[in-house]
């Protein structure tokens, strides 16, 4: 059963795919407590999360790893082709490495352990302090978007991970002097 969001006049407006009601609720709080104003509608169906998307305004989307009856991954492939505008967070009691990897590779920002609120909390401030400063930077790749590098001497395949700092595929050392960036 979807809930409705509280209306807040300057919120973020995000959809939450979760079974539980007290995960929304703490995440929620979470957020409020750090001075981000949010509206969660907490989603548990497919049906659901087909509507919400196509219907409203949503400025973020967050998703347990795992609900009865509807394949998460899905979600994020289908928000990815639908809303790709729209960041879309893992926050999960099951963070394997190998669940973060697959959820990176098909276009999540993060997955963050329930946990581990506090680190959501950076990464959606992140998310739209950034967004606020478009005008002034030049886009960026997608976080998580895989990038070939072009540095002093060489090129190698690397990624910005949430913080903005470049990272190295094959050898997951930082890229210090990053001198451009191309689209794969």
């Amino acid at each position: 059963m979807m809930d409705e969001p509280r209306q807040t006049e300057s919120g973020l407006r995000v959809l939450h795919l979760e079974d539980d009601p007290l995960s929304t609720e703490l995440i929620e709080a979470e957020l409020r407590g750090n001075h981000i104003p949010s509206a969660l509608a907490r989603l548990c169906t497919q049906e659901e999360f087909e509507a919400a998307l196509q219907q409203g305004s949503i400025d973020l989307i967050l998703s347990d790893s795992r609900l009865p009856g509807f394949d998460t991954l899905s979600a994020l492939a289908l928000a990815r082709q639908t809303r790709p505008d729209i960041p879309f967070i893992f926050v999960s009691g099951i963070t394997s490495p190998n669940l973060k990897k697959i959820a990176l590779r098909r276009g999540a920002i993060d997955l963050i352990s329930k946990n581990d609120l506090p680190g959501l909390v950076r990464v959606v401030k992140w998310l739209f302090s950034a967004s606020k400063r478009k005008h002034r930077i030049p886009p960026l790749p997608e976080i998580g978007m895989p990038v070939i590098v072009q540095c002093r001497e060489f090129r190698c395949l690397g990624y910005l991970d949430w913080n903005g700092t470049w990272r190295n595929f094959e050898k997951s050392f930082e890229l210090f002097e990053v001198i451009d960036w191309f689209d794969l």
